[in-house]
């Protein structure tokens, strides 16, 4: 299967709505339908292998267990963050580096269960180029989605924890065409997700080289969002979406041949000619959920990336650290 129809498969970090995915529901008995709390959960993109956790919970009735019936939907990361802040949605997935740079705009964001225990954000060139490390990448053109999100964020702290002298790269906006504007030589690198495109371009036979942000500072990444006023005024909601996302969690890790065949339910776009990528996707992915403490923010790793994007001049405000997450609801 040609790798570069599979990139519209795959997570991004931001793109068009598509609506909520239905997952079926693998329990024999749930609560009726008037029993359960509807939340609407934006999880960014399209559907894929990289949100298994949420359709295991889905299909093994953890989010029906704690009363709730969620529905996921897809589009632009920031669009969710902001809905949340303005407590139009009562939860997102987002970024660390997204919560910090909502919070500096006033909007009450609250990050409240961990997920990706990396960064997920890194640069990949074919291993020909010789580019191998973050100085590598001056006098060269480097692909970027745009200049927003996490790809953007993720770049810009790259370059200021590793030394890069930013006016010797040449950043180029190519929108979502990372595999194959590297593949074909369009740009020298790209900014990518490293369990995406990578992936993709190794299946396809090629050789690639990958600078991941994780390797030079622990940003804090994916994780559930929620706002003030639902931990305020509603807490055990938000303790029961974060206990059926973490079962979820931990019952992929623990069962990936199932979660995978979960996830084919859920994304139709999963043929047999590419389930070998996508199955591919998920293992690397699962590399970057593992944790002995599914959930829980490290404060330091909270204070790295303020200081971080502090440092890159992204924010500029003073920021109260302990306001960005809370633990609360995991411990």
């Amino acid at each position: 299967m040609c790798f570069l129809v599979l990139f519209a498969l795959l997570l991004t970090g931001c793109g068009g709505a598509v609506g909520p995915t239905p997952v079926p529901t693998l329990v024999s008995a749930s609560p009726s339908p008037s029993e359960l709390q509807h939340i609407d959960l934006g999880v960014g993109y399209v559907p894929s292998v990289q949100f298994a956790p949420l359709y295991v919970a889905q299909a093994k009735g953890f989010f029906l267990e704690q009363g709730l019936e969620v529905a996921l939907e897809h589009g632009f990361e920031h669009d969710f963050v902001a809905l949340t802040g303005q407590g139009k949605r009562q939860f997102a997935v987002a970024s660390g580096d997204q919560v910090l740079l909502a919070r500096e705009q006033g909007l009450p964001i609250v990050y409240v269960m961990k997920w990706f225990q990396r960064y997920p954000v890194g640069v990949m060139a074919l291993s020909d180029t010789g580019i191998d490390s973050p100085k590598a990448l001056e006098g060269r053109s480097v692909g970027i989605p745009g200049l927003y999100g996490a790809s953007y964020a993720g770049w810009k702290v790259l370059a200021h924890t590793a030394g890069v002298d930013e006016t010797a790269v040449r950043l180029e906006s190519i929108g979502f065409t990372q595999a194959e504007a590297v593949s074909q030589g369009q740009v020298e690198a790209s900014v990518i997700y490293i369990v995406n495109e990578p992936v993709q371009l190794r299946q396809a036979g090629l050789e690639v080289n990958v600078i991941e942000v994780s390797d030079y500072i622990d940003m804090v990444s994916n994780g559930i969002i929620t706002n003030e006023t639902t931990i305020r005024e509603n807490p055990d909601l938000v303790r029961r979406l974060v206990r059926a996302s973490l079962n979820g969690l931990e019952y992929a890790l623990a069962h990936p041949d199932e979660t995978f065949a979960i996830a084919r339910q859920a994304v139709p776009e999963i043929t047999d000619e590419n389930a070998a990528v996508q199955r591919a996707v998920l293992e690397a992915s699962m590399d970057l959920w593992r944790s002995d403490q599914p959930g829980v923010s490290d404060p330091q790793a909270w204070l790295d990336t303020v200081q971080a994007m502090q440092a890159t001049g992204m924010v500029e405000a003073t920021v109260d650290v302990e306001e960005l997450y809370t633990n609360q609801f995991v411990e």
